[in-house]
Formats: C-alpha cells, structure tokens, sequence
C-alpha cells in the first residue's frame, strides 16, 4: 500500500527488508539462520502481538504495531513517530483509517488504498519479513553466547544493499549496516538491534514483539485521539 510503505521508509534500516528482494545469487545459509527462521515461524503462528521499534539512543518508541486475528482477517493499528509529526493507521478489515498532520481519511473497496489483510497474504508488519536476513549480502558473522542463550551478529556489504534499495538519506549515503539477534536458553527470539551508519551519524534501533497472543483488542488510535 503506497501511503503506508512512504511513512515506513522513514526509518531506512529498519524496513529494509520492504524494499529489498534479493542482494544476488542464492547462497548457503549463514551461521545462526536456523534460529531466525524458527522466530520467523513462530511470529507468524501468533494470533496477535505488538510490535516494537525504539531509537537505542533517545529511548524513544519510534513505531508500534498492534494485530490481531478475528478469525481469519487481520485487524491492526499502527503508530509512527518522525520528525515531521506522529502518523497512524487502523485497519479493521472493512476500512482503513489514517492520520496525519492531524488530518485524518478514510479509505473501504474499492480504494487502492484500502487492503484487507488475512493470515495467508498478510500485512508486511505481521510476517517474518520484520527479521531483516540477507545471507548474500552477509559479509561477517559472529555466533557467541549470551547470558543462557545466544547472539548473532551480520554485518552487511552496504554495496550489495544498495543495488537493490534506497541507502541515503538526508544525513547522506549509508555506509554501514549491522544486526544483532538476541535469543534466549530455549532459542526463542528476545531482540533485534539493527544499526546503521551515514558518515559520522549511527542509528541503532532495537525491534521487540511483546504481547504475544496477549491483545484481547485492537484500539483504535485515532477514535481516542479525536476524544481527548
């Protein structure tokens, strides 16, 4: 959906798995893809959760994404922080609602901009593209222990990304790309750190899901918003 893949493309690092097919040939596996696959399974079993993106620096909630299934159809509100203002979205599966700079529309079918989402073609948000995995663009890896559990580490050839998305900004060119996967004892995903460098200026993010199978209710923010 185009108004809603504009506002994502705000935070380049986090969304790059949005805009980014292929970095090449297909390669082996890299060290560590068989636990984020498993999360990438197990995320998309979930019948809701909320998505977290916070700025590692500031503290910030940067973006949330709250879903859940009623049956088959994905309900899911949405909130983003910029520096151009706070956008949202709420989608209920029979419209879609969006608010920015205060203004808010509403969009049902057969507007281009109104997509009902369900578990076999869902929202971008709520499948396993949210674990950014390139293995042919990894140019290092590291596998350690982390308390009881394990950290992987990819740093990514910037070159190879760039070939097949956007990498500058106002700040300039993206010149490095890193993530760091948290996994507890028992292989469950616990965080993403990814980071990202543009000459002297480095963003890390850390992307959580918490509330899983937990979100009795999706709210709509804008309904409260206009109630304030």
């Amino acid at each position: 959906m185009k108004v809603f893949n504009k506002i994502l493309l705000v935070f380049i690092a986090i969304f790059i798995p949005l805009v980014l097919s292929s970095c090449g040939e297909k390669q082996d596996d890299a060290p560590g893809a068989e636990l984020i696959k498993s999360a990438k399974e197990a995320y998309e079993k979930l019948d809701s959760a909320r998505l977290v993106i916070k700025d590692c620096d500031s503290g910030e909630v940067k973006q949330e994404f709250i879903f859940r299934y009623e049956g088959n159809v994905l309900t899911y509100s949405f909130k983003s922080v910029s520096l151009s203002g706070v956008y949202y979205e709420y989608n209920d599966g029979k419209s879609l609602q969006i608010e920015n700079g205060g203004e808010v529309k509403t969009y049902k079918w057969p507007s281009g901009n109104f997509k009902k989402y369900k578990r076999s073609k869902t929202h971008p948000n709520a499948s396993g593209g949210i674990f950014f995995y390139e293995p042919s663009c990894i140019s290092k890896v590291s596998v350690n222990p982390s308390g009881d559990g394990t950290m992987v580490d990819y740093e990514y050839d910037v070159k190879s990304l760039s070939k097949k998305m956007q990498t500058s900004t106002s700040e300039g060119e993206m010149t490095a790309f890193q993530t760091r996967y948290i996994f507890d004892g028992d292989g469950n995903f616990s965080m993403l750190y990814e980071t990202s460098t543009f000459g002297d200026a480095v963003h890390t993010y850390t992307i959580e899901i918490l509330d899983k199978n937990a979100v009795e209710k999706v709210e709509n923010p804008i309904v409260s918003n206009a109630q304030k």
